[in-house]
């Protein structure tokens, strides 16, 4: 089933609008945390992001996700990139939750290697994009009420960076079993049909979409919780990795992709 968006098509960009049924981003100390004891935020060292790729590898290999070291780190070259956010939730320093969003830049969008059409497409109604990846969780609990609330304000987290960052549309490349949760609490929308997904193993993949315009007139369920807490520009903002990072990172980068990592100006 293809989605098509009734949306204006025009290029002209406007600023971000946060939906105004809501307070503004407020300032908050940097020590506060959630009302579940997680600290929440966009990366602003190695050692965060570091935890992050470790945690994405140990959850892709031991869902049969990915091949290779559960201990390693599973890195994209487009985390080596200024537009590339890495979320985390971190509880007592340690990273438990986390998920990477993509912005479209010179390396296009993961997702691509998949769907190219159906992200050209919408490139050409000339929407910013940016990509929900890399999305696991340290499940050291059996409580599954805790671990969705966490799950959503992971979510809630990454959907703030990305209108402070003026996308306009996220698309998301989701097992068939775990769209129908987007559509029904998140608002998204299905884009595409049913596809074998090579980077992950050949496990089935759909494309779906979270459009802002959209939704920020219709709502979803979860429409208040993804927009509290609200939070500081410094959560959202993190800091972009160093040059010594980015070498860093890049030896863990698949083969194929070596060549592709971007160089210092």
């Amino acid at each position: 089933m293809e989605f098509r968006s009734a949306l204006p098509t025009s290029n002209t960009r406007q600023q971000p609008r946060i939906p105004s049924r809501l307070d503004p981003i407020s300032t908050r100390k940097r020590d506060e945390s959630t009302p579940l004891g997680l600290d929440l935020k966009v990366t602003e060292c190695q050692a965060e992001r570091e935890q992050a790729f470790r945690l994405v590898q140990e959850l892709y290999c031991r869902t049969g996700l990915s091949a290779g070291d559960p201990q390693g780190l599973r890195v994209m070259k487009h985390h080596l990139l200024d537009t590339t956010a890495v979320v985390v939730a971190k509880q007592q320093q340690r990273v438990s939750f986390t998920a990477t969003l993509v912005g479209d830049g010179e390396s296009g969008l993961p997702m691509e290697a998949l769907f190219k059409a159906e992200i050209d497409a919408m490139r050409s109604g000339g929407l910013r994009l940016a990509e929900v990846s890399c999305l696991a969780s340290r499940t050291e609990t059996d409580d599954k009420r805790r671990c969705f609330q966490t799950l959503v304000q992971v979510i809630g987290l990454v959907i703030q960076t990305a209108r402070r960052r003026g996308i306009d549309r996220l698309v998301l490349a989701v097992h068939p079993k775990h769209a129908k949760v987007y559509e029904r609490l998140f608002g998204c929308e299905r884009y595409s049909e049913v596809k074998q997904y090579a980077a992950v193993r050949g496990n089935p993949a759909i494309l779906c979409v979270h459009d802002f315009a959209k939704l920020d007139q219709t709502g979803y369920p979860l429409f208040g919780q993804v927009y509290n807490p609200k939070y500081a520009p410094w959560q959202l903002d993190g800091a972009h990795m160093t040059d010594a990072e980015k070498r860093y990172f890049a030896q863990y980068l698949p083969a194929e992709d070596h060549q592709m990592v971007p160089m210092a100006a």
